[in-house]
């Protein structure tokens, strides 16, 4: 079983890769992970380390980049 931390990596992957915001399924989908439970805590918990952005919808959650952050890190 990956680690919380390579998981991680492949999701800001995933999210830097993508013009537009992603929902849990297709980052599941994208990040080549298995349960559909563990993406979304993983995804809600780098949102409040302030890795990634995330919004709550009328149907979901979706996650994305933030631009600003990603040019700082660079």
């Amino acid at each position: 079983m990956p680690d919380r931390g390579s998981c991680k990596e492949r999701i800001v992957q995933v999210l830097e890769n993508s013009l537009i915001p992603m929902d849990v399924e297709n980052v599941r989908l994208n990040a080549g992970m298995k349960n559909w439970e563990s993406t979304k805590s993983i995804l809600l918990e780098m949102v409040l380390q302030g890795a990634i952005r995330g919004q709550r919808t009328s149907r979901s959650w979706i996650f994305w980049m933030d631009d600003e952050s990603s040019k700082d890190e660079g």
